[in-house]
């Protein structure tokens, strides 16, 4: 990602509105000046982890980029039967004149102390006065499935995503679940020769793979079509 131009963001403080900046949360006050924003910035120069909250609330923002398309979704922790279980949600995700809506919330990239982000802003009136938050989500590097079509491993997709590609590629899709999870083909057929030339397959094992609950529900979805 280049992030040679930028422009500093306009949070002038007026007599009438009154601008807080913050990371994640608002415990971590930040300079708004510090925050600056990309020029134009690429679909693919969204993808990445973004944190949000502390500690019980802590959640993070995971956007991928695959097939000219944005996949997003939240990570986070639930209690069940006395654990902490991870979560994932997919969250609706648009692109549009270089921001991206997420779940009804505008973002734009930024960047602060050399550490890209998320900025997003609310507004509360209290009194007379306007109150102007901008907070300022960093990101972490995110471990993207490997192949043509990471998404199958990320996001649970829909009958309709999946209509719009041939039966030709729902297989390779759907056998590259398995070959992520390290499957073993027969060997000489078409997936083995197809697999066996990706640097990223390791096959492992034939039987007992386990398999998240979105590339379950993606399987059981490519299969309906096929």
């Amino acid at each position: 990602m280049i992030f040679s131009l930028f422009s500093a963001l306009s949070f002038s403080q007026t007599k009438d509105t009154i601008v807080h900046a913050y990371m994640s949360v608002q415990n971590y006050e930040m300079n708004p000046s510090e925050i600056k924003k990309t020029i134009n910035p690429k679909k693919i120069d969204y993808e990445g982890s973004y944190h949000f909250g502390e500690s019980e609330g802590e959640s993070d923002l995971e956007i991928i980029f695959s097939n000219n398309k944005l996949y997003a979704r939240t990570e986070y922790a639930d209690w069940e039967n006395n654990t902490w279980v991870g979560k994932s949600d997919r969250l609706p995700i648009e692109y549009s004149k270089h921001k991206t809506v997420i779940d009804k919330t505008e973002y734009e990239l930024s960047i602060s102390d050399n550490e890209k982000g998320l900025i997003s802003h609310y507004y509360k009136n209290v009194g007379e006065k306007t109150h102007h938050y901008i907070q300022f989500n960093p990101s972490n590097d995110i471990e993207k499935p490997q192949g043509k079509y990471p998404e199958s491993s990320f996001v649970k997709l829909t009958l309709k995503e999946l209509t719009e590609l041939p039966k030709s590629e729902l297989k390779i899709m759907r056998n590259e679940i398995f070959a992520r999870n390290g499957y073993i083909f027969k060997s000489g057929g078409k997936m083995d020769t197809y697999f066996s030339k990706k640097i990223w397959y390791k096959p492992i094992k034939k039987d007992n793979i386990n398999f998240s609950d979105i590339e379950k529900h993606n399987i059981e979805l490519i299969l309906k079509l096929e």
